[in-house]
């Protein structure tokens, strides 16, 4: 009786199904898993922000220069703006400050924020191929990277927008005092120039995401850790264009505007050389510094160490000889010509053209020096876990700490360096066609003036950068 009730009864499962309930130990197939689990790998809602949250000092090099990039670009910007509700002189002196000067600016700028996003997310290769060994396609990958910058950058640049505002008022308030516009002209930038600049900088750090996480996603983690750097064919060729069409006005200032009836052609080409020439060769940085340190020889274990370290990460300090290339080399440039100007035109110096020079060297000069200090504060944060295993292996904290700061004085000397041949290129011109020949009749302390400052500048950043690395129980 028993057995034949059993036999007729139908089982739970069969039970479960009947009453419209999922069996034991599976899902609904309505319902979407919980957690990440049941996401796509590459969504940001659940893996960009974490990132984010539990890893700030990975994105905190990137997220200072997207920072300071908004707060150099957005004044000259909200100039321009500016500039459209005023008319005649005053129209075009705003113009030309927003626009003329503001363009250079906005070149070393994005190409400074290029470069930081490529590093940020070049240090995390290993970690973002080893997403792709678990099962995540590239282009999820590629959308986390993406996803994470965007959100970084959004927020840097909106805070970045509070200090370019108010920079845009002293810069006005500074060219009103220095009776380059009227007293009557009002402060009407803001909004429309502003949010302009973060749409701007935004796009430029998602971009130049985009093409390191390509980069990165591509290849087994093998194939990662035994690959050695090669510069991109584009970038020799974009360092080799700049180069050139620096040099071009450097030929044109000689030939040209040197024999022209207004002083100041000459300076508006001349000018230009050591700028162009200064980001060529800050992009060509990564083989320039192989090149450079592949014929150190070392003395002793620090310094035998930072240039092996040097020629073997220099895609990785490249980013730190950058900005000592573009610092020395627009610092230089520009203030040996206006001391040639104010020397070889005396009463007649036109001061607001000097003025106008003076305030791109400060603000230049300002960001690329605290783009020294940034890059060095990433490079070692990146390489703590390596620095503490030398020290494992027997390294002397000591001898670690002043191995990161030779390298800083290998870049900071090579830097200083291709920054005077980048300023040279301005100056030998100028002074020809200002009747002081090759060599300019004074200022010759500001060459070596600001290449110390230069170099000082990289090896007080690397050392204090090196002194925050914990060895054993510090």
């Amino acid at each position: 009786m028993s057995a034949a009730r059993t036999a007729t009864r139908p089982s739970k499962r069969a039970r479960r199904a009947a009453a419209g309930v999922a069996p034991a130990g599976t899902r609904p197939a309505n319902r979407r898993p919980d957690g990440p689990a049941g996401g796509r790998l590459g969504r940001v809602g659940w893996l960009a922000r974490p990132s984010l949250r539990h890893r700030p000092a990975a994105f905190l090099a990137a997220a200072l220069t997207v920072f300071l990039s908004t707060a150099v670009i957005g004044p000259f910007a909200a100039l321009i703006e500016t500039a459209l509700y005023s008319d005649g002189e005053d129209r075009l002196a705003l113009l030309i400050m927003g626009g003329v000067v503001g363009g250079w600016g906005l070149l070393i700028v994005l190409y400074s924020l290029a470069s930081t996003i490529g590093l940020t997310v070049g240090q995390r290769a290993e970690e973002i191929v080893l997403l792709r060994t678990i099962g995540a396609a590239g282009s999820q990958v590629r959308a986390l990277v993406r996803g994470e910058t965007l959100v970084m950058a959004t927020v840097a640049a909106g805070l970045g927008a509070v200090p370019a505002w108010f920079g845009a008022r002293a810069l006005l308030d500074a060219l009103r005092s220095g009776d380059v516009v009227g007293d009557d002209v009002r402060f009407r930038g803001g909004g429309l120039a502003l949010i302009a600049t973060v749409v701007a900088i935004v796009l430029v750090a998602r971009v130049a995401a985009s093409v390191a996480g390509a980069r990165a996603s591509r290849g087994p983690v093998r194939d990662v850790r035994d690959r050695e750097y090669r510069m991109p064919r584009w970038r020799v060729v974009v360092a080799a264009a700049l180069v050139l069409y620096g040099l071009g006005f450097a030929v044109v200032t000689v030939a040209v505007t040197g024999r022209s009836a207004e002083p100041y052609d000459a300076m508006m080409t001349a000018g230009n050389a050591c700028v162009l020439v200064s980001i060529g060769l800050a992009v060509a940085a990564p083989l320039l510094l192989r090149r450079f340190a592949g014929r150190l020889r070392g003395r002793g274990a620090a310094a035998e160490l930072a240039v092996s370290n040097a020629a073997r990460r220099s895609h990785l300090l490249g980013a730190t000889l950058a900005p000592v290339i573009v610092l020395t080399g627009t610092s230089i440039g520009t203030l040996w010509l206006v001391d040639i100007d104010v020397r070889s035109m005396g009463a007649a110096a036109d001061e607001v053209t000097n003025l106008l020079n003076v305030v791109v060297v400060v603000m230049i000069s300002l960001f690329a020096g605290i783009m020294v200090v940034n890059a060095w504060a990433a490079a070692v944060a990146h390489r703590r876990p390596e620095l503490r295993r030398l020290w494992l292996i027997g390294a002397r904290p000591r001898t670690v700490r002043a191995s990161v700061v030779v390298e800083s004085l290998v870049t900071g000397f090579l830097g200083a360096g291709l920054g005077l041949a980048a300023a040279l290129t301005s100056v030998v011109p100028f002074s020809w066609a200002r009747g002081e020949g090759l060599l300019p009749d004074g200022g010759l302390w500001l060459a070596p003036a600001l290449m110390a400052v230069a170099i000082a500048v990289a090896a007080g950043s690397a050392a204090a950068a090196a002194a925050r690395v914990p060895f054993g129980g510090q």
